[in-house]
Formats: C-alpha cells, structure tokens, sequence
C-alpha cells in the first residue's frame, strides 16, 4: 500500500473578492516526491503539465516500503477479515 509516491493536483475554486469566502488560489500539481510541479496565483489560470509517470516507478524503487515490514515488531492485522470470524 502506497500512501504517497503519486501525483497530486489540487484545484482552488473560483476567487470573489467580493464574496463571504475568499479562495486562496494558488492550485497546484505536485509530483510523487512532493515536489511541485506548477502552481498558479491568485488570478484565474489554467496549469498544462504532462506527468510522467516512470517517476512514481523510479520513487517507489527508491522507497520500497513493502519490504520494509517489520512482522517481528508487530503483527499485521486484517480488521476486515477478523470481524467476520
């Protein structure tokens, strides 16, 4: 499982300055080592940025975090399964 090593886009909704709420902007692609990518300002904008995705291959080689486990610290347990018992 994977929580992380992805890319991200988060999308600010539209600004009134006028407004009760005012939106921050700034919406942002961010690549699977949490770097960003690109990002926008306050005003309206459209972010084009092709992903590549070896990058989450080259980040999840980099961090192999499921041979990382460490069965003989702790046990694994599956919630779903054992409540069904």
């Amino acid at each position: 499982m994977y929580m992380f090593q992805l890319y991200v886009a988060t999308c600010a909704p539209a600004r009134d300055v006028g407004g009760g709420y005012v939106a921050w902007g700034h919406s942002t692609l961010i690549g699977p080592f949490g770097e960003v990518l690109a990002t926008t300002e306050h005003d309206e904008a459209i972010i084009i940025s092709e992903i590549d995705y070896s990058q989450i291959d080259l980040r999840r080689t980099n961090l192999p975090l499921e041979k990382q486990r460490r069965g003989d610290l702790y046990q694994l347990v599956d919630v779903q399964r054992s409540s069904s018992q």
